[in-house]
């Protein structure tokens, strides 16, 4: 089963309205049916277990790739950027956390604004996978917001002016 932030990510749904539906999932799949056990629910149980990171999850967020920087990587560089991080508090963006179940580290999905989708990818020069990690919303809806604004995308496989910059700066 996809994480809660990714069964957002790919419906476009708010992460309430995702957890609602696991939650009457899990409860009508658990083994006594609904209320099956007293003291913590059955959602309380299937959530804390489906959300749980294992370390083998964790050593894999945090591993190197050939390909780029993990998530793990590019989220502390993003958070660390001066100019993300004034897009991030002029927008009323909140900041995910590092540590925790997956549920914990980030907030909800925002809605996309064409003010602060065009401030991240030409203001701070991040690709659309960024924003989206940023956000919680896939690549896609971000260039959409771009495109209805009328602003050209970049090559697609062309590194973004951020990883650019940040791969620079690590030497």
């Amino acid at each position: 089963m996809l994480p809660v932030n990714k069964i957002v990510a790919a419906t476009g749904s708010d992460r309430q309205t995702i957890s609602r539906l696991l939650f009457e999932i899990a409860a009508e799949a658990s083994p006594g049916g609904p209320g099956w056990r007293v003291g913590r629910t059955a959602e309380e149980d299937w959530l804390e277990r489906a959300m749980a990171d294992t370390p083998q999850q964790a050593r894999a967020a945090r591993a190197r790739s050939a390909r780029g920087p993990s998530e793990f990587e590019l989220l502390t560089a993003l958070y660390a950027d001066p100019e993300v991080r004034r897009v991030l508090e002029k927008h009323g963006v909140p900041i995910a956390t590092l540590a925790g179940p997956t549920w914990k580290r980030f907030p909800p999905p925002l809605a996309l604004t064409a003010d602060l989708v065009s401030d991240l990818y030409l203001g701070c020069g991040l690709g659309l996978n960024q924003i989206g990690l940023l956000t919680g919303r896939t690549s896609a809806a971000a260039g959409g917001v771009l495109r209805a604004k009328g602003i050209q995308l970049r090559p697609v496989g062309e590194r973004s002016p951020f990883l650019r910059r940040w791969r620079q700066s690590r030497g």
